[in-house]
């Protein structure tokens, strides 16, 4: 087929693919997709050093290329905890020539109080369970290695020093401590325009404490009337054979 000129819209039930096709075997190999669930994948194709799989082949356990494509975007993220309000959350999971970012949005005004402890966890306000902003996998999110925090609106109301805890348990509750929690980053007062970036650390890495949670370092109890967070974690998984 001769080059072909759209003029309007372009629709699709399923995938838009860009291929090859072998002439002797008329088998398709896929070099890029627009996913018919908004994704899409780039360099889908193995060559040499790339540790990705070959297009049509299957995807091994460590997930080398997630779906076999060295770049995707529009991953699907795993869900936060259901004491998180969706009004006050968004994430995002792209992954750019072998790095995976998740990145994660947060606005406190979305319906999300501190407690009245110090390190009390951030959630929707009255003691909402599950109050964990990411569960992160390697399948999803690659091993982390690297965690940065930005403060993009100075947090009133509630507490305004907040720091990330992970913790093995997805079900501690707003206005609660976390449950054997490991401190990823202890801010201190959030003031605009803040941005600390620290490694992720072995106990991050291993997954071993999945959850990620908000907490404050003070005790104020009170729902906050402002207060936008990023949080974005790099990670990567590969492996030579994608075993």
């Amino acid at each position: 087929m001769a080059t072909t000129t759209f003029n309007g819209t372009v629709r699709s039930d399923g995938d838009i693919k860009t291929t090859t096709k072998n002439t002797s075997t008329g088998a398709f190999v896929d070099y890029v997709a627009l996913k018919s669930t908004g994704a899409v994948e780039i360099q889908k194709v193995a060559t040499d050093y790339d540790n990705i799989v070959a297009a049509g082949t299957s995807t091994g356990a460590n997930n080398a290329s997630l779906g076999t494509a060295a770049t995707q975007f529009m991953i699907t993220p795993n869900s936060h905890g259901s004491g998180i309000a969706d009004t006050a959350i968004n994430t995002f999971v792209n992954k750019v020539g072998g790095l995976i970012y998740t990145t994660i949005l947060v606005d406190l005004h979305g319906g999300l109080a501190s407690g009245g402890a110090a390190n009390d966890i951030i959630g929707t306000d009255g003691g909402a369970a599950n109050a964990y902003i990411a569960e992160l996998t390697t399948a999803v999110n690659g091993i982390p290695f690297e965690i940065e925090f930005a403060c993009l609106e100075v947090p009133t109301g509630g507490d305004p020093d907040i720091n990330l805890v992970c913790s093995a348990t997805g079900t501690d509750a707003e206005n609660a401590a976390v449950t054997s929690g490991t401190v990823l980053l202890n801010n201190g007062d959030l003031t605009l325009g803040m941005y600390v970036s620290a490694d992720g650390g072995s106990t991050l890495a291993a997954l071993s404490k999945k959850y990620l949670y908000l907490t404050t370092g003070d005790a104020t109890e009170a729902a906050y009337t402002a207060g936008k967070l990023v949080i974005k974690i790099t990670g990567a998984a590969f492996d030579y054979n994608n075993g």
